[in-house]
């Protein structure tokens, strides 16, 4: 079955570690990304709230150059809303 990449379109800072993504499928996701703060890039505190998403909607990015991938977010998260469920 073809299906197309579930794309980032929105995210928001929460508390430290923690973000909300709405992807093009119309999802909703909260992710803790404490999991990669051993990266030599993962943002201070006072940069968290920071974060943007790439030209491509693929990746999470901030400005100390750390980057999370839509995949990474998502292996990390409890989705809050899934659009399928909404429309049945």
């Amino acid at each position: 079955m073809d299906s197309t990449a579930e794309l980032i379109i929105n995210v928001r800072a929460l508390d430290y570690h923690s973000v909300e993504l709405e992807t093009n499928q119309g999802n909703c996701y909260r992710c803790d990304l404490s999991r990669f703060q051993s990266v030599y890039c993962y943002p201070k505190k006072e940069q968290w709230n920071k974060v943007s998403i790439d030209s491509y909607g693929l990746d999470l990015v901030w400005p100390s150059r750390f980057e999370v991938h839509i995949d990474q977010a998502l292996a990390e998260a409890k989705i809050l809303t899934n659009a399928y469920s909404q429309n049945h």
